[in-house]
């Protein structure tokens, strides 16, 4: 005689499996995709990195489709200078955002030829060498670059590595005015300072609040080059980078 399911207890089960899951995302870790080149070297396009959603506190942001169960950010800790943080992109909440702290509520940030300066200090910036990455604003392409670390003032202890289009620094990014960072707000830019739509555009991006902080990315969970695409699981094995699987993002 047969086993008659039993549908009622097994869908409990399964809507018992997707609540945990979604506390899971909301409350601890969650997963996303890298699409753009905006922070290579630290993190390539199909990296996928995991944020700590705890590291900053939870605002309506850090739930699944920004719903508004509550009101400004609950058990709020402040990023610190130099992290790299996932961000709702204020102009349209929908879109997720990935760039480095660079400036700090009330601080005063220019970029003068090329180097950072916050409240007047420059960042110590040393050259390592070329660096080549895959443009996909030109059909992913090869574009050389030039790399160094950057130390930042009040984050001697987050060296990280930044790459530069362009030498001669004659961009208007690379020579700006002063920005004035508001109260609870973040300067924010990307590592790949010449091709990152990042706060040095107020128009587009500008100061980010407090409110639209989803967490601090802490590792590469899983990384596939050539912008093979998550379903397409037939390519994984021979376009996954396994040396970037669990590193660390600093």
């Amino acid at each position: 005689m047969k086993n008659k399911t039993n549908w009622p207890k097994e869908i409990k089960s399964i809507v018992g499996i997707l609540l945990l899951v979604l506390v899971f995302r909301t409350l601890i870790y969650e997963p996303y995709q890298i699409p753009s080149s905006s922070m290579v070297p630290s993190l390539l396009v199909g990296d996928m990195p995991v944020v700590e959603k705890w590291a900053y506190g939870y605002s309506k942001h850090s739930i699944l489709f920004s719903l508004p169960l509550f009101e400004g950010r609950a058990l709020k800790k402040s990023p610190k200078r130099g992290e790299v943080v996932v961000f709702k992109l204020p102009s349209d909440p929908s879109t997720n955002y990935i760039k480095r702290i660079i400036g700090l509520p009330g601080d005063r940030i220019q970029v003068k030829e090329g180097i950072v300066h916050v409240n007047d200090v420059p960042a110590q910036l040393t050259y390592q060498g070329e660096y080549m990455f895959e443009d996909e604003t030109i059909n992913g392409r090869k574009r050389r670059t030039y790399m160094y670390t950057e130390i930042l003032p009040g984050a001697e202890d987050k060296p990280h590595t930044i790459i530069k289009y362009d030498i001669n620094n004659v961009l208007d990014i690379n020579n700006t005015p002063v920005y004035t960072v508001p109260e609870n707000h973040y300067f924010v830019m990307g590592d790949n300072r010449d091709f990152s739509k990042d706060s040095r555009f107020l128009g587009s991006v500008g100061y980010i609040h407090e409110i639209f902080l989803v967490g601090r990315a802490v590792c590469v969970l899983h990384s596939i080059a050539n912008n093979v695409r998550l379903w397409e699981f037939w390519l994984w094995l021979q376009n996954i980078r396994y040396s970037r699987i669990f590193k660390r993002i600093i």
